[in-house]
């Protein structure tokens, strides 16, 4: 059993085969969103095409979250259902945490304080 080991180490390490990606990292700043619209576009091109937001998997693509498009009625104060983006609005992510609940921020237009 030893043997087979070493010898697959072995070819792998003399086939070059790449044992990691390299990293490759998006980073943009600016004063407005219009600034960094390019290297978003780029990282979601990197990412593969958008897949529908409807349940089920996919071989390849990505999903996004549009955060913006929850209703006031789950913003803060309130905390948000932990499978909201995984049943209501269906993006495959169910959220946890070790506290007490995960909140997303209030709009102004709901009244809540910002």
């Amino acid at each position: 059993m030893k043997g087979s080991v070493r010898l697959v180490l072995a070819v792998l390490v003399m086939s070059g085969y790449p044992l990691a990606h390299a990293t490759v990292i998006f980073s943009a700043s600016s004063t407005s969103p219009a600034g960094i619209q390019s290297t978003v576009d780029a990282f979601r091109t990197s990412l593969g095409t958008l897949n529908p937001n409807v349940i089920g998997s996919f071989g390849s693509g990505r999903r996004e979250i549009n955060w913006d498009g929850v209703p006031d009625a789950l913003s803060a104060p309130n905390n948000l259902p932990a499978n909201f983006f995984n049943v209501n609005s269906p993006r495959g992510v169910i959220f946890s945490t070790p506290g007490t609940g995960f909140q997303v921020s209030a709009n102004a237009a709901s009244g809540t304080a910002v």
